[in-house]
């Protein structure tokens, strides 16, 4: 068995983790704008916007997990937003997407989140499967979005 590793991602895995990004954004059928030089900026902020944890295979980046905090006014409680979570299609089906989601909730819960909210892409059958048997519960809400004037990403 190789070695795996869950951990926070950091500036030297910039590249290697836009990939993964890139690859992400293909998946789910749009394209990711980021580039490795605002990558780098948010991996080396003290604050940095988004918490940003990878799973390493045999020394190399299979997987990672975008994980930001908001707060719920009605229910005046602190919950963690898990955005993003993805795995190397050639590591899918090793427990890699477990390890990355069972460490953003212990993350999520050490930060005094009451809760973890995610969504995915209502074709996605085989994560809609994984994160029932991880305890999830679909919520039906109809999610909106709407382009702002064009503005740089705020630099950390």
């Amino acid at each position: 068995m190789t070695d795996r590793v869950v951990r926070s991602a950091r500036s030297a895995d910039a590249a290697s983790l836009l990939d993964l990004i890139r690859r992400h954004a293909s998946f789910e059928q749009t394209t990711a704008h980021l580039n490795e030089n605002d990558l780098k900026l948010v991996l080396d902020s003290r604050q940095p916007p988004v918490h940003l944890i990878v799973a390493e295979e045999g020394g190399k980046l299979v997987g990672y997990a975008a994980l930001t905090f908001d707060f719920a006014l009605w229910t005046a409680s602190r919950f963690a937003y898990l955005d993003c979570l993805f795995v190397r299609a050639g590591a899918r089906g090793r427990g890699i997407g477990r390890l990355l989601f069972d460490h953003a909730c212990q993350m999520a819960d050490e930060a005094g989140a009451q809760r973890i909210e995610w969504q995915t892409p209502a074709w996605n059958a085989d994560a809609i499967r994984f994160y029932e048997r991880e305890g999830g519960a679909g919520q039906l809400k109809m999610r909106f979005s709407k382009a702002l004037p064009a503005q740089r990403m705020q630099k950390p």
